[in-house]
C-alpha cells in the first residue's frame, strides 16, 4: 500500500514538471523554445527578406522613373520639335493639300550636251598662217574676243579672228605656224546652255512629246526641263531615238557637259485628288512620308505614293484634301529626326 501511493506520487511530480516546461532531457534546453540560432535567423531572415522586397520596390519606382524620364528625353521617332515660329526662319513651308493635275513618267537615260545652237566652229575668213594664239581650251571667252591672229595670203595684212558667242573654248585645232584655211580653228560653247540627250526605244515613242516636262536626275541632283527635240529615225547602231531635253540648271549646282543623266518625261497627264510636291516626301524607316505641323512641331505621316509626275506626286492615302502639310523644307525636318537619332545613339 505504502510502495503505491509513493510510486503515484512521484508520476504526479514528473508530470507536473513536464507540463511547466522544463529541460528537454535530450538536449538539455527548456522544452517548446525554439533554439536561439534559429530565432536569430528566423528574425533576421523575415526582416531581410521585407528590406529586400522593399528595395526591390524602390529599384522598380527608379527604373520606372528613369524610363519614362528617359522617352520624354528622347521624344518620338517621328517627330520634329520645331517650334512653328522658328520654321519660317528655316525656309519651312506650309499648304493645304489640294487637287492638281499628275502624268505618267518614262524614264530614259543618256548625257548632257551643250545646245548645238550654243556651239560654234570658227574659221578664218581669209587663209593665210596663224601668227598668234589667243586663247586657250578651257578659257572663258565673251564674244567679239579675239581667239588667233591670221596674216591673210592675199593683203598681208593680220587681222584677228573673233569668237561669235560668249562661252569657253572647247577645242583649239591650230597652233602658230599653221596654215588656216577652211577647216575650223577652233570650238566654243556656251556651257551654260545645257541639254540632256536622252535615248527612248522605238515602243516609247507613244509616250513622248515636245513640250512635256522633265526632271533630269544626275545622283542626288536634280533639275528641271522640258522636251525640245524628238528624232523622226532611229539610230543606225543603236537603234534608239534621240530624245533633247532643254535643262533648267538649278542654282548652285554644277552641271557638266559629258556627264551621264536620267531623264524622268511626264505623258497622260491625269487630275489627282492630292497632289505634292516631289520634295514634300522624305523617306523614313523605309516608308515615304510627309509632315504636318502640330502645336510643338511636325509629325511624320506615312503616304502611299500613286502617279509619279515630274515635279508632282499623287497621294493615294495618308493626306486628305485641305489637310496643311510641309510643301518646302522637309528634308531638314527628317534631318532634325535624324540628329536626335544620332545624339540617343551616342
Amino acid at each position: 500500500m505504502n510502495q503505491t501511493l509513493l510510486g503515484a506520487a512521484a508520476l504526479l511530480l514528473m508530470l507536473s514538471l513536464s507540463g511547466c516546461g522544463g529541460n528537454d532531457p535530450a538536449t538539455g534546453e527548456r522544452a517548446g523554445a525554439a533554439p536561439a540560432g534559429e530565432s536569430g535567423k528566423s528574425h533576421d531572415g523575415r526582416d531581410h527578406e521585407k528590406a529586400g522586397d522593399g528595395h526591390d520596390d524602390g529599384g522598380d519606382e527608379h527604373a520606372h522613373g528613369e524610363g519614362d524620364a528617359h522617352v520624354h528625353e528622347e521624344g518620338e521617332p517621328d517627330f520634329a520639335r520645331i517650334a512653328p515660329e522658328r520654321a519660317g526662319t528655316l525656309g519651312i513651308e506650309i499648304a493645304a493639300a489640294a487637287a492638281a493635275p499628275v502624268a505618267q513618267t518614262v524614264t530614259l537615260t543618256g548625257r548632257l550636251i551643250i545646245d548645238p545652237k550654243r556651239v560654234a566652229a570658227v574659221r578664218a575668213r581669209f587663209p593665210g598662217p596663224v601668227v598668234r594664239v589667243h586663247k586657250e581650251v578651257g578659257e572663258a571667252v565673251d564674244r567679239g574676243d579675239a581667239l588667233a591672229d591670221v596674216e591673210s595670203n592675199e593683203s598681208l595684212t593680220v587681222y584677228s579672228i573673233r569668237s561669235p558667242l560668249a562661252g569657253v573654248v572647247l577645242e583649239r585645232m591650230t597652233n602658230v605656224g599653221d596654215v588656216a584655211g577652211t577647216d575650223a580653228l577652233f570650238r566654243v560653247g556656251d556651257v551654260g546652255a545645257l541639254q540632256a540627250q536622252l535615248k527612248a526605244f522605238p515602243s516609247q515613242r507613244a509616250a513622248l512629246s515636245v513640250g512635256a516636262p522633265a526632271r533630269i536626275q544626275l545622283g542626288d541632283t536634280e533639275a528641271t526641263g522640258q522636251v525640245v527635240a524628238i528624232a523622226p529615225q532611229v539610230e543606225g547602231h543603236t537603234q534608239a531615238l534621240d530624245v533633247r531635253v532643254a535643262v533648267r540648271r538649278p542654282s548652285g549646282v554644277t552641271l557638266v557637259p559629258g556627264q551621264f543623266v536620267t531623264g524622268v518625261l511626264e505623258y497622260g497627264r491625269g487630275e489627282a485628288a492630292v497632289a505634292v510636291p516631289f520634295e514634300a516626301v522624305q523617306r523614313l524607316e523605309g516608308r515615304e512620308v510627309v509632315f504636318v505641323p502640330e502645336p510643338e512641331g511636325f509629325r511624320a505621316r506615312p503616304v502611299e505614293i500613286g502617279r509619279r509626275g515630274a515635279t508632282l506626286l499623287e497621294v493615294r492615302s495618308g493626306l486628305e484634301p485641305g489637310e496643311r502639310y510641309v510643301t518646302r523644307g522637309a528634308f531638314l525636318l527628317k534631318a532634325e529626326i535624324g540628329k536626335n537619332d544620332a545624339a540617343h545613339e551616342h
